[in-house]
């Protein structure tokens, strides 16, 4: 009884180490396979230490120790528009896929092979585990793209990647016409679709000036995020409702709580949103002027050297700095008629 027991725990052992190996595999196929869609990997995170890619270069911080290995792949917005389109991005989905399953599928045979006449032991039932471990994993992974592109694509979220097609070909941030969730006529939506529409949701609200409108999706959104673990994929979603609980409606405990999750990723970030929120952090929630002027600066700095932004994005992000760079302005020529009642601090 004991013996089974053991050899019962050193098998899922060998299973969840296979979920670690082809996570692995997964990143090193897509960091391959995805330039040759005019796709690249932004980020990844091996086990909490993250590395983000920003002006061509790598930069590393350590958000929260996590077992999970991630990784993100977006369009390379430095190629051709016309490129970057749906096609694209699920050929790479199912090739990527593809190949890691005949990796495993090779992995797995390998290890078979070579326990095959060995003594059955701890070991084998180790490799036995991680053999089954990542032919699970390749077909579970292939399997969620495939739902992904046949059900899901029908759904909330083949609406908004139609969406975010019309923004690459050129359409106008404020012309896309987005409409709450429950307005969409979806019969099922699920907590994941709202989390990344909420997203591309924000920025035409914040294109259209209709800030009234963020107020229900954005406490939804947060009573997802509350207790949720960071997750790259989200990143977007968090930036936004950093935004919301810094300007809309300030509110220091969910903006620090926001904030802590994505710091690690957020404070080397150096493209114009995130130094953008970076300044609105500051000025509406610790009221450092200072602090605040000097992330305006640099997202400035931001807009002027990025070659592969969308026009819209980066007529949205001008014009949420030039806003709260009016009120630096102000409240440098004027001091505290921002801030009466308190004292400027530095974060």
């Amino acid at each position: 009884m004991h013996y089974d027991l053991m050899r019962m725990m050193i098998l899922l052992t060998g299973f969840i180490i296979a979920l670690q190996v082809n996570s692995l595999l997964r990143l090193l196929i897509d960091a391959v396979i995805a330039p040759l869609f005019c796709m690249r990997v932004s980020t990844f995170s091996l086990f909490g230490l993250t590395f983000l890619k920003n002006d061509g270069r790598w930069k590393s911080s350590f958000t929260k120790l996590s077992p999970i290995i991630q990784h993100q792949v977006v369009f390379n917005m430095k190629k051709p528009a016309e490129k970057l389109n749906e096609k694209n991005s699920n050929a790479m989905s199912i090739i990527s896929k593809l190949l890691l399953l005949a990796v495993d599928i090779g992995i797995c045979t390998a290890i078979l092979l070579f326990f095959r006449h060995r003594e059955n032991n701890y070991l084998r039932a180790l490799a036995n585990g991680f053999a089954m471990g990542i032919v699970f994993f390749g077909l579970q992974t292939l399997a969620i793209t495939i739902y992904t592109m046949t059900v899901l694509r029908k759904r909330l979220t083949g609406y908004m990647s139609g969406k975010m097609q019309n923004l690459r070909n050129g359409m106008p941030l404020r012309d896309l016409d987005l409409k709450p969730v429950d307005e969409l006529g979806f019969k099922k939506v699920t907590k994941t679709e709202r989390i990344f529409y909420y997203g591309a949701y924000m920025a035409y609200l914040a294109a259209t000036d209709n800030y009234g409108a963020m107020h229900a999706p954005s406490h939804e959104v947060m009573n997802y995020m509350v207790e949720r673990e960071y997750i790259h994929q989200e990143t977007l979603t968090y930036y936004w409702l950093l935004f919301f609980f810094s300007e809309v409606e300030p509110n220091t405990q969910l903006a620090d709580s926001i904030y802590n999750k994505i710091k690690g990723v957020i404070t080397t970030d150096t493209d114009a949103n995130a130094k953008r929120l970076m300044a609105y952090y500051a000025f509406n929630i610790y009221h450092d002027v200072a602090g605040a002027e000097r992330f305006v600066t640099e997202g400035y700095a931001a807009l002027g050297r990025m070659t592969g932004i969308l026009s819209s994005e980066g007529e949205l992000e001008k014009k949420l700095l030039d806003r709260i760079n009016a009120r630096i302005t102000q409240e440098k020529a004027y001091p505290n008629t921002q801030f009466p009642d308190s004292e400027n601090r530095i974060m």
